[in-house]
Protein backbone atom coordinates (compact mmCIF):
# COMPACT_ATOMS: atom_id res chain seq x y z
CA UNK A 1 0.00 0.00 0.00
CA UNK A 2 1.28 3.64 -1.11
CA UNK A 3 2.07 5.70 1.78
CA UNK A 4 -0.02 8.90 1.01
CA UNK A 5 2.40 11.12 3.36
CA UNK A 6 5.42 9.69 1.64
CA UNK A 7 3.78 10.61 -1.97
CA UNK A 8 2.99 13.90 -0.79
CA UNK A 9 6.59 14.62 0.69
CA UNK A 10 8.29 13.97 -2.42
CA UNK A 11 5.83 15.57 -4.44
CA UNK A 12 6.49 18.86 -2.56
CA UNK A 13 10.20 17.94 -2.69
CA UNK A 14 9.89 17.26 -6.40
CA UNK A 15 7.08 20.23 -7.66
CA UNK A 16 9.67 22.91 -9.07
CA UNK A 17 12.17 19.90 -10.72
CA UNK A 18 11.25 18.71 -14.46
CA UNK A 19 11.16 15.32 -15.87
CA UNK A 20 12.62 14.16 -18.91
CA UNK A 21 11.24 10.84 -19.85
CA UNK A 22 12.22 9.37 -22.71
CA UNK A 23 10.54 6.16 -23.97
CA UNK A 24 9.76 4.33 -27.65
CA UNK A 25 6.98 2.07 -26.76
CA UNK A 26 3.38 4.82 -27.26
CA UNK A 27 1.40 2.90 -24.61
CA UNK A 28 4.47 3.04 -22.34
CA UNK A 29 5.08 6.24 -22.95
CA UNK A 30 1.47 7.40 -22.31
CA UNK A 31 0.76 5.68 -18.88
CA UNK A 32 4.35 6.32 -17.84
CA UNK A 33 3.66 10.07 -18.55
CA UNK A 34 0.37 9.99 -16.50
CA UNK A 35 1.97 8.30 -13.79
CA UNK A 36 4.91 10.24 -13.17
CA UNK A 37 2.57 13.66 -13.71
CA UNK A 38 1.69 12.36 -10.13
CA UNK A 39 5.01 13.26 -8.74
CA UNK A 40 6.21 16.20 -11.06
CA UNK A 41 4.77 19.51 -12.14
CA UNK A 42 6.41 19.25 -15.44
CA UNK A 43 7.07 15.99 -17.57
CA UNK A 44 8.28 16.24 -21.09
CA UNK A 45 7.92 13.45 -22.86
CA UNK A 46 10.26 11.73 -25.88
CA UNK A 47 9.92 8.59 -28.35
CA UNK A 48 13.76 8.09 -28.41
CA UNK A 49 17.24 9.07 -27.53
CA UNK A 50 17.90 11.50 -30.38
CA UNK A 51 14.77 13.38 -29.61
CA UNK A 52 15.86 13.20 -25.45
CA UNK A 53 18.63 14.77 -25.98
CA UNK A 54 16.89 17.81 -27.97
CA UNK A 55 13.93 18.12 -25.12
CA UNK A 56 17.37 18.26 -22.36
CA UNK A 57 19.53 20.76 -24.18
CA UNK A 58 16.26 22.98 -24.32
CA UNK A 59 14.99 22.50 -21.13
CA UNK A 60 17.73 21.01 -18.76
CA UNK A 61 15.50 18.49 -16.76
CA UNK A 62 17.10 17.14 -13.66
CA UNK A 63 15.97 14.02 -13.54
CA UNK A 64 15.97 11.61 -17.05
CA UNK A 65 13.97 8.21 -17.07
CA UNK A 66 14.51 6.63 -20.13
CA UNK A 67 14.20 2.99 -21.72
CA UNK A 68 17.73 1.71 -22.74
CA UNK A 69 17.22 0.27 -26.04
CA UNK A 70 15.25 2.78 -28.21
CA UNK A 71 15.87 3.55 -31.80
CA UNK A 72 18.02 6.59 -33.68
CA UNK A 73 19.67 6.87 -30.32
CA UNK A 74 19.67 4.34 -27.46
CA UNK A 75 19.23 5.56 -23.78
CA UNK A 76 23.22 4.57 -22.59
CA UNK A 77 24.64 6.86 -25.79
CA UNK A 78 22.02 9.59 -24.66
CA UNK A 79 22.85 9.49 -20.59
CA UNK A 80 26.87 9.91 -22.17
CA UNK A 81 25.89 12.94 -23.90
CA UNK A 82 23.73 14.62 -20.83
CA UNK A 83 26.57 13.57 -18.69
CA UNK A 84 28.95 15.35 -20.32
CA UNK A 85 26.62 18.60 -20.07
CA UNK A 86 25.06 18.33 -16.67
CA UNK A 87 27.07 15.68 -14.76
CA UNK A 88 25.11 16.25 -11.64
CA UNK A 89 21.99 14.71 -13.98
CA UNK A 90 19.72 11.82 -11.98
CA UNK A 91 19.67 9.13 -14.92
CA UNK A 92 16.94 6.31 -14.03
CA UNK A 93 16.85 3.52 -16.71
CA UNK A 94 13.93 1.16 -17.06
CA UNK A 95 14.61 -2.18 -18.37
CA UNK A 96 13.52 -5.63 -18.77
CA UNK A 97 14.91 -8.76 -16.47
CA UNK A 98 16.74 -10.01 -19.49
CA UNK A 99 18.96 -6.85 -19.92
CA UNK A 100 21.27 -6.99 -16.64
CA UNK A 101 24.69 -6.66 -18.86
CA UNK A 102 23.30 -3.21 -20.33
CA UNK A 103 22.08 -2.30 -16.65
CA UNK A 104 25.78 -2.70 -15.49
CA UNK A 105 27.24 -0.47 -17.81
CA UNK A 106 24.31 1.87 -17.25
CA UNK A 107 25.35 2.39 -13.95
CA UNK A 108 29.27 2.05 -14.51
CA UNK A 109 28.58 4.77 -16.55
CA UNK A 110 27.05 7.01 -13.94
CA UNK A 111 23.26 6.04 -13.60
CA UNK A 112 22.11 6.95 -10.35
CA UNK A 113 19.20 3.66 -10.13
CA UNK A 114 16.84 1.53 -12.33
CA UNK A 115 13.09 0.85 -12.60
CA UNK A 116 11.79 -2.81 -13.79
CA UNK A 117 9.19 -2.61 -16.08
CA UNK A 118 6.10 -3.09 -15.77
CA UNK A 119 6.69 0.17 -13.34
CA UNK A 120 4.92 0.28 -10.49
CA UNK A 121 3.81 3.61 -8.71
CA UNK A 122 5.69 1.95 -5.23
CA UNK A 123 8.81 1.36 -7.43
CA UNK A 124 9.11 5.18 -9.07
CA UNK A 125 8.02 6.60 -5.34
CA UNK A 126 11.65 4.41 -3.91
CA UNK A 127 13.30 5.91 -6.13
CA UNK A 128 12.30 9.79 -6.14
CA UNK A 129 12.45 9.27 -2.41
CA UNK A 130 16.48 9.36 -3.02
CA UNK A 131 16.59 11.79 -5.81
CA UNK A 132 14.88 14.51 -2.94
CA UNK A 133 17.14 13.41 -0.27
CA UNK A 134 20.26 14.15 -2.76
CA UNK A 135 18.65 17.38 -4.14
CA UNK A 136 18.39 18.06 -0.83
CA UNK A 137 21.66 16.84 0.40
CA UNK A 138 23.36 18.76 -2.10
CA UNK A 139 21.16 21.95 -1.41
CA UNK A 140 22.27 21.74 1.92
CA UNK A 141 26.16 21.23 1.10
CA UNK A 142 25.82 24.78 -1.52
CA UNK A 143 24.19 26.37 1.50
CA UNK A 144 27.42 25.02 3.40
CA UNK A 145 29.69 26.04 1.51
CA UNK A 146 28.56 29.41 0.49
CA UNK A 147 28.29 30.20 3.94
CA UNK A 148 31.49 28.90 4.43
CA UNK A 149 32.90 31.22 1.72
CA UNK A 150 31.11 34.42 2.92
CA UNK A 151 33.14 33.33 6.59
CA UNK A 152 36.59 32.68 4.98
CA UNK A 153 36.75 35.36 2.86
CA UNK A 154 34.74 38.60 4.93
CA UNK A 155 35.33 38.02 8.49
CA UNK A 156 38.52 40.07 9.89
CA UNK A 157 40.59 36.82 11.07
CA UNK A 158 43.70 36.08 8.46
CA UNK A 159 42.17 32.52 7.43
CA UNK A 160 45.14 30.23 5.47
CA UNK A 161 44.51 26.68 4.45
CA UNK A 162 47.30 24.36 4.79
CA UNK A 163 48.60 20.92 2.91
CA UNK A 164 51.21 19.97 5.65
CA UNK A 165 53.23 23.48 5.63
CA UNK A 166 52.72 24.57 2.62
CA UNK A 167 49.76 27.05 1.40
CA UNK A 168 47.01 26.44 -0.52
CA UNK A 169 44.43 29.30 0.24
CA UNK A 170 44.19 31.98 1.90
CA UNK A 171 41.01 34.74 2.42
CA UNK A 172 40.98 38.49 1.31
CA UNK A 173 41.85 40.31 4.76
CA UNK A 174 45.24 38.01 4.85
CA UNK A 175 46.05 39.14 1.33
CA UNK A 176 45.48 42.61 2.06
CA UNK A 177 47.81 42.19 5.67
CA UNK A 178 50.82 41.01 2.57
CA UNK A 179 49.94 43.61 0.21
CA UNK A 180 49.52 40.39 -2.52
CA UNK A 181 47.12 41.39 -4.83
CA UNK A 182 46.32 37.00 -5.82
CA UNK A 183 46.54 33.81 -4.07
CA UNK A 184 49.15 32.82 -6.83
CA UNK A 185 51.61 35.75 -5.79
CA UNK A 186 50.78 35.53 -1.93
CA UNK A 187 52.33 31.35 -2.13
CA UNK A 188 55.45 32.57 -4.41
CA UNK A 189 56.52 34.85 -1.70
CA UNK A 190 55.46 32.13 1.52
CA UNK A 191 55.74 28.98 0.38
CA UNK A 192 55.81 27.63 4.45
CA UNK A 193 53.46 29.41 6.73
CA UNK A 194 56.39 28.90 9.36
CA UNK A 195 58.59 31.19 7.57
CA UNK A 196 56.57 33.84 8.74
CA UNK A 197 56.64 33.40 12.03
CA UNK A 198 58.91 35.81 13.95
CA UNK A 199 61.20 35.49 17.03
CA UNK A 200 59.31 36.34 20.45
CA UNK A 201 59.62 35.08 23.98
CA UNK A 202 57.18 32.16 25.15
CA UNK A 203 55.41 32.98 21.41
CA UNK A 204 55.17 29.84 18.87
CA UNK A 205 57.92 29.94 15.90
CA UNK A 206 60.96 27.58 14.89
CA UNK A 207 63.90 27.88 17.01
CA UNK A 208 65.76 25.10 18.85
CA UNK A 209 63.84 22.14 20.33
CA UNK A 210 60.69 23.65 18.51
CA UNK A 211 59.10 22.86 15.44
CA UNK A 212 55.99 24.77 15.03
CA UNK A 213 53.92 22.63 12.48
CA UNK A 214 54.75 19.56 15.07
CA UNK A 215 53.94 21.71 18.10
CA UNK A 216 50.30 23.08 16.85
CA UNK A 217 49.61 19.41 15.34
CA UNK A 218 50.43 17.95 19.38
CA UNK A 219 48.04 20.92 20.73
CA UNK A 220 45.56 20.63 18.50
CA UNK A 221 42.85 22.37 20.70
CA UNK A 222 45.78 25.57 22.28
CA UNK A 223 45.40 28.44 21.03
CA UNK A 224 48.88 30.00 20.21
CA UNK A 225 50.66 33.78 20.43
CA UNK A 226 52.72 34.18 17.14
CA UNK A 227 54.34 37.50 16.11
CA UNK A 228 54.16 38.19 12.02
CA UNK A 229 55.26 41.43 10.26
CA UNK A 230 52.95 43.29 7.65
CA UNK A 231 53.81 44.89 4.32
CA UNK A 232 55.49 47.34 5.68
CA UNK A 233 57.39 45.92 8.31
CA UNK A 234 55.27 46.38 10.99
CA UNK A 235 55.12 43.63 13.98
CA UNK A 236 51.53 42.53 14.36
CA UNK A 237 50.74 40.23 17.64
CA UNK A 238 48.55 37.61 16.37
CA UNK A 239 46.34 34.41 18.56
CA UNK A 240 46.55 31.98 16.12
CA UNK A 241 44.31 28.56 16.00
CA UNK A 242 44.41 25.17 13.95
CA UNK A 243 41.54 23.04 12.66
CA UNK A 244 42.47 19.41 11.44
CA UNK A 245 39.63 19.48 8.30
CA UNK A 246 38.23 15.74 9.20
CA UNK A 247 38.82 13.42 6.77
CA UNK A 248 41.63 15.02 5.17
CA UNK A 249 45.15 13.61 7.09
CA UNK A 250 47.30 16.48 5.19
CA UNK A 251 44.51 19.45 5.38
CA UNK A 252 44.87 22.14 8.06
CA UNK A 253 43.17 25.63 8.64
CA UNK A 254 44.49 28.03 10.80
CA UNK A 255 43.03 31.52 11.85
CA UNK A 256 44.84 34.09 13.30
CA UNK A 257 43.52 37.18 15.12
CA UNK A 258 45.08 40.18 15.52
CA UNK A 259 45.24 41.38 18.94
CA UNK A 260 48.51 44.19 18.59
CA UNK A 261 46.46 47.16 19.94
CA UNK A 262 46.22 45.51 22.86
CA UNK A 263 49.87 46.58 23.68
CA UNK A 264 50.67 43.32 25.12
CA UNK A 265 54.14 42.06 23.81
CA UNK A 266 55.62 43.70 26.56
CA UNK A 267 54.61 41.13 28.99
CA UNK A 268 55.72 38.30 27.13
CA UNK A 269 59.11 39.63 26.80
CA UNK A 270 60.12 41.58 29.62
CA UNK A 271 62.88 41.52 32.23
CA UNK A 272 62.18 41.55 35.57
CA UNK A 273 62.05 45.05 35.94
CA UNK A 274 59.81 45.56 33.38
CA UNK A 275 57.47 43.20 34.32
CA UNK A 276 57.34 44.95 38.06
CA UNK A 277 56.02 47.98 36.04
CA UNK A 278 53.59 45.22 34.35
CA UNK A 279 52.35 44.69 37.52
CA UNK A 280 51.10 48.29 38.13
CA UNK A 281 49.51 48.64 34.77
CA UNK A 282 45.93 47.60 35.04
CA UNK A 283 45.73 48.13 31.23
CA UNK A 284 47.72 45.84 30.16
CA UNK A 285 46.55 42.93 32.24
CA UNK A 286 42.91 43.60 30.88
CA UNK A 287 44.41 43.47 27.88
CA UNK A 288 45.04 39.63 28.17
CA UNK A 289 42.21 39.35 29.44
CA UNK A 290 40.43 41.31 26.88
CA UNK A 291 42.62 38.73 24.33
CA UNK A 292 41.12 35.48 25.93
CA UNK A 293 37.43 36.97 25.40
CA UNK A 294 38.15 37.77 21.51
CA UNK A 295 39.54 34.41 21.42
CA UNK A 296 36.77 32.80 23.22
CA UNK A 297 40.36 31.15 24.98
CA UNK A 298 39.66 28.64 27.55
CA UNK A 299 40.74 29.62 30.88
CA UNK A 300 41.16 28.03 34.49
CA UNK A 301 40.26 29.38 37.76
CA UNK A 302 41.47 28.08 40.58
CA UNK A 303 40.68 28.81 44.79
CA UNK A 304 41.52 27.10 47.54
CA UNK A 305 39.32 26.00 50.49
CA UNK A 306 40.88 25.50 53.54
CA UNK A 307 43.38 23.90 51.25
CA UNK A 308 41.66 21.73 48.69
CA UNK A 309 42.52 22.76 45.06
CA UNK A 310 39.04 23.94 43.67
CA UNK A 311 39.52 23.89 39.31
CA UNK A 312 37.08 24.92 36.99
CA UNK A 313 36.97 26.57 33.08
CA UNK A 314 36.24 29.55 32.39
CA UNK A 315 35.28 32.23 29.87
CA UNK A 316 35.46 35.43 29.78
CA UNK A 317 32.44 37.65 29.51
CA UNK A 318 33.18 41.33 29.11
CA UNK A 319 36.14 43.54 30.13
CA UNK A 320 36.00 46.99 30.29
CA UNK A 321 37.95 49.90 32.35
CA UNK A 322 36.13 49.23 35.67
CA UNK A 323 35.47 45.50 35.83
CA UNK A 324 36.05 41.28 34.72
CA UNK A 325 32.86 39.21 33.93
CA UNK A 326 33.82 35.80 33.99
CA UNK A 327 31.38 33.10 33.46
CA UNK A 328 32.21 29.15 35.54
CA UNK A 329 30.93 26.63 37.43
CA UNK A 330 28.61 26.96 40.13
CA UNK A 331 31.15 24.85 42.60
CA UNK A 332 33.97 27.24 41.16
CA UNK A 333 31.66 30.52 42.43
CA UNK A 334 31.46 28.83 45.99
CA UNK A 335 34.82 28.38 46.84
CA UNK A 336 35.60 32.18 45.28
CA UNK A 337 32.72 33.46 47.85
CA UNK A 338 35.06 31.63 50.30
CA UNK A 339 38.35 32.48 49.48
CA UNK A 340 37.30 35.73 48.51
CA UNK A 341 40.54 36.06 46.15
CA UNK A 342 40.84 33.69 42.63
CA UNK A 343 43.25 32.65 40.27
CA UNK A 344 43.35 32.94 36.74
CA UNK A 345 45.41 30.93 34.66
CA UNK A 346 45.70 30.31 30.44
CA UNK A 347 47.57 28.65 27.91
CA UNK A 348 47.91 32.08 26.15
CA UNK A 349 48.87 34.37 29.16
CA UNK A 350 52.68 34.70 29.90
CA UNK A 351 51.87 35.45 33.54
CA UNK A 352 49.32 34.55 35.95
CA UNK A 353 46.65 36.73 37.45
CA UNK A 354 45.05 37.32 40.94
CA UNK A 355 42.37 39.07 42.09
CA UNK A 356 41.13 40.07 45.58
CA UNK A 357 38.58 42.96 44.40
CA UNK A 358 35.32 40.46 43.60
CA UNK A 359 32.89 42.63 43.16
CA UNK A 360 29.45 40.53 42.56
CA UNK A 361 28.91 36.42 42.75
CA UNK A 362 25.82 36.11 40.69
CA UNK A 363 24.87 31.78 41.00
CA UNK A 364 22.06 32.20 39.13
CA UNK A 365 23.73 33.75 35.85
CA UNK A 366 26.87 31.46 36.82
CA UNK A 367 29.48 34.66 36.53
CA UNK A 368 31.71 36.54 39.35
CA UNK A 369 32.07 40.34 38.86
CA UNK A 370 36.16 40.98 39.01
CA UNK A 371 37.19 44.78 39.79
CA UNK A 372 41.24 45.02 40.44
CA UNK A 373 43.66 42.45 38.79
CA UNK A 374 47.50 42.03 39.55
CA UNK A 375 50.46 39.44 38.73
CA UNK A 376 50.30 36.57 41.21
CA UNK A 377 53.82 35.88 42.91
CA UNK A 378 52.92 32.47 43.75
CA UNK A 379 49.65 30.57 42.64
CA UNK A 380 48.24 26.66 43.84
CA UNK A 381 48.94 25.65 40.58
CA UNK A 382 52.47 25.76 41.19
CA UNK A 383 51.96 23.99 44.91
CA UNK A 384 54.17 20.81 44.58
CA UNK A 385 52.64 19.56 47.78
CA UNK A 386 49.23 19.34 48.90
CA UNK A 387 48.89 21.51 52.03
CA UNK A 388 45.72 20.97 53.74
CA UNK A 389 43.85 22.74 56.83
CA UNK A 390 43.92 20.06 59.66
CA UNK A 391 41.18 19.45 61.80
CA UNK A 392 40.11 21.94 64.68
CA UNK A 393 41.55 19.12 67.29
CA UNK A 394 44.71 19.47 65.46
CA UNK A 395 47.72 20.51 68.04
CA UNK A 396 51.52 21.71 67.69
CA UNK A 397 53.93 22.13 70.33
CA UNK A 398 57.61 23.35 69.74
CA UNK A 399 60.59 22.29 71.84
CA UNK A 400 63.39 25.01 70.93
CA UNK A 401 66.41 25.87 73.22
CA UNK A 402 65.06 23.33 75.96
CA UNK A 403 62.09 25.60 76.14
CA UNK A 404 58.66 24.14 75.05
CA UNK A 405 56.34 26.30 73.35
CA UNK A 406 52.68 24.93 73.11
CA UNK A 407 49.97 28.49 74.23
CA UNK A 408 49.16 30.61 71.78
CA UNK A 409 49.77 28.53 69.18
CA UNK A 410 48.08 27.35 66.28
CA UNK A 411 48.42 25.29 63.10
CA UNK A 412 47.27 26.75 60.48
CA UNK A 413 48.38 24.19 57.21
CA UNK A 414 50.25 20.78 56.61
CA UNK A 415 51.83 19.37 54.21
CA UNK A 416 53.89 15.68 54.35
CA UNK A 417 57.23 18.02 54.60
CA UNK A 418 56.29 21.24 56.23
CA UNK A 419 53.24 23.08 58.57
CA UNK A 420 53.01 26.74 58.64
CA UNK A 421 52.40 27.77 62.80
CA UNK A 422 50.42 30.95 64.24
CA UNK A 423 52.39 32.24 66.93
CA UNK A 424 51.80 35.39 68.73
CA UNK A 425 54.63 35.72 69.84
CA UNK A 426 58.08 34.76 68.55
CA UNK A 427 60.39 32.87 70.51
CA UNK A 428 63.80 34.68 71.28
CA UNK A 429 66.62 34.28 68.87
CA UNK A 430 64.41 32.61 66.51
CA UNK A 431 65.09 32.89 62.38
CA UNK A 432 65.52 31.09 59.39
CA UNK A 433 67.42 28.24 59.19
CA UNK A 434 67.07 27.70 62.99
CA UNK A 435 66.54 24.13 64.50
CA UNK A 436 63.42 23.00 66.66
CA UNK A 437 61.74 19.67 67.46
CA UNK A 438 57.94 19.46 66.48
CA UNK A 439 55.40 17.46 68.48
CA UNK A 440 52.42 17.20 66.18
CA UNK A 441 48.90 15.94 67.15
CA UNK A 442 46.28 14.86 64.54
CA UNK A 443 42.88 13.39 65.10
CA UNK A 444 42.28 10.49 62.53
CA UNK A 445 39.72 7.80 62.68
CA UNK A 446 38.81 9.19 65.80
CA UNK A 447 42.12 8.46 67.55
CA UNK A 448 45.31 10.54 68.17
CA UNK A 449 47.88 10.75 65.52
CA UNK A 450 51.54 12.04 67.15
CA UNK A 451 54.28 13.36 64.75
CA UNK A 452 57.67 14.30 66.56
CA UNK A 453 60.14 15.33 64.13
CA UNK A 454 63.33 17.60 63.71
CA UNK A 455 62.14 20.21 61.92
CA UNK A 456 63.98 23.27 60.34
CA UNK A 457 62.53 27.30 60.41
CA UNK A 458 61.69 28.11 56.59
CA UNK A 459 60.29 31.18 56.30
CA UNK A 460 59.02 34.07 58.74
CA UNK A 461 55.72 35.91 58.19
CA UNK A 462 55.03 39.40 60.42
CA UNK A 463 51.09 39.48 60.12
CA UNK A 464 49.64 42.77 62.05
CA UNK A 465 49.16 40.91 65.40
CA UNK A 466 50.89 37.16 65.06
CA UNK A 467 53.70 35.71 63.43
CA UNK A 468 53.41 33.08 61.14
CA UNK A 469 56.10 30.74 60.74
CA UNK A 470 56.84 27.63 58.03
CA UNK A 471 58.69 24.61 59.80
CA UNK A 472 60.37 22.13 57.17
CA UNK A 473 60.95 18.60 57.94
CA UNK A 474 61.56 14.99 56.74
CA UNK A 475 59.69 12.62 57.52
CA UNK A 476 60.33 8.53 57.19
CA UNK A 477 59.16 5.27 56.88
CA UNK A 478 55.66 4.79 59.47
CA UNK A 479 55.24 8.73 60.15
CA UNK A 480 55.54 9.89 56.57
CA UNK A 481 52.85 6.77 55.86
CA UNK A 482 50.54 8.06 59.03
CA UNK A 483 50.78 11.74 57.19
CA UNK A 484 50.02 10.90 53.94
CA UNK A 485 46.94 8.58 55.10
CA UNK A 486 46.02 11.70 57.26
CA UNK A 487 46.02 14.28 54.76
CA UNK A 488 44.65 11.75 51.68
CA UNK A 489 41.47 11.22 55.00
CA UNK A 490 41.37 14.90 55.14
CA UNK A 491 40.87 15.70 51.27
CA UNK A 492 37.90 13.57 51.90
CA UNK A 493 36.38 15.22 54.27
CA UNK A 494 37.08 19.04 53.04
CA UNK A 495 35.43 17.58 49.67
CA UNK A 496 32.13 16.29 51.36
CA UNK A 497 32.29 19.43 53.43
CA UNK A 498 32.57 21.82 50.32
CA UNK A 499 29.63 20.11 48.53
CA UNK A 500 27.54 21.00 51.82
CA UNK A 501 28.58 24.23 50.90
CA UNK A 502 26.71 23.95 47.49
CA UNK A 503 23.34 22.31 48.59
CA UNK A 504 23.47 25.15 51.75
CA UNK A 505 23.91 22.38 54.74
Amino acid sequence: MIDPNALKEVRNALHNVTLLYVEDNVSLNTRGTALFQKFFDTVISASDGKEGLEFYTQHRPRIVISDIKMPKMDGMTMAKEILKIAPETKIIFTTAYNENELLHEALKLGAMDYLVKPITIQNVLDVLIRCADEFRSRMHENLFNMYLHNIFNYQQNLVILLRQQSVVMVNQPCLDFFGASSIEIFKKQFTNFGDLLLEHTSFLYNHEGVEWFNEMKQNPSKLFNVKIGDTNGKSHHFVLSIQKIPDKEEYYVLSLNDVTELNLLKLFDAGAMEREAVQKDKQALRGLLEMAKRNNAKIKLHNLYKGLSITNDGVVLEVDEKQISISTTFMQLKAVQFEKRIILVSDIFPIIIESIDIKQINFEQQRVILGECKIALTSPTRRQYIRVLPDENARATLLYQGHKFDTDMAMLDISIVATRLKLASLPSGMRVSTEVILDLVLMMSHRPLIINTKATVFRISEQPNHYEVVFMYELHDQKNKNLVEYIAARQLDLIREFKGLQYGE
